[in-house]
């Protein structure tokens, strides 16, 4: 019997570079392409970005999308690699979450690839009936961070985390 594994990224490069073929990108009308940008936005104190990210196409089933996911328009989609440990257990260090990135109105909640200061983070948001809002880390051992209107603090939310990948379909 065969034991599956799956294949990283760095492994699929090996073999499209020896065999000189795109695995990834590879036309099929059943499949989207979802970019997998690779900033690790930082479950903890921010991941600082210099540079532009690079980008690598990700094939998924239009099926998958849109009858799992519940995603009627795949070109918001968008992989990040999550990094830290302060959304234990919801996530974990090295997850990969789908964005939406479409979705950017925290005022419901809910968990966001978001920038502050320019600094990347993935955090649970909840804005309060005063107008404050609370940057809120899954693990207990941190403390939620308060953030009262009309502050200096530059917030730019990247779009709402709809799924962890890494714990299946």
């Amino acid at each position: 019997m065969f034991k599956l594994k799956a294949i990283s990224f760095e492994e699929i490069d090996k073999l499209q570079d020896y065999y000189g073929i795109n695995l990834i990108t590879t036309p099929c009308s059943n499949s989207v392409t979802i970019d997998y940008i690779h900033i690790a936005p930082s479950c903890g104190r921010g991941t600082v970005v210099l540079d532009n990210a690079d980008v690598t196409p990700v094939r998924i089933g239009k099926e998958v999308i849109k009858d799992i996911w519940k995603v009627s328009s795949p070109e918001v989609l968008k992989l990040f690699k999550a990094s830290g440990d302060s959304m234990a257990d919801t996530i974990e260090d090295g997850n990969i979450l789908l964005v939406d990135t479409s979705r950017t109105d925290y005022h419901n909640g809910g968990i966001y690839v978001l920038t502050i200061n320019n600094d990347w983070f993935v955090k649970r948001l909840r804005l309060k009936i005063n107008g404050d809002l609370e940057i809120i880390s899954d693990n207990s051992k941190y403390e939620p961070e308060i953030l009262k209107p009309n502050t200096d603090i530059e917030i730019n939310v990247v779009g709402r985390v709809i799924k962890n990948l890494s714990r299946g379909l």
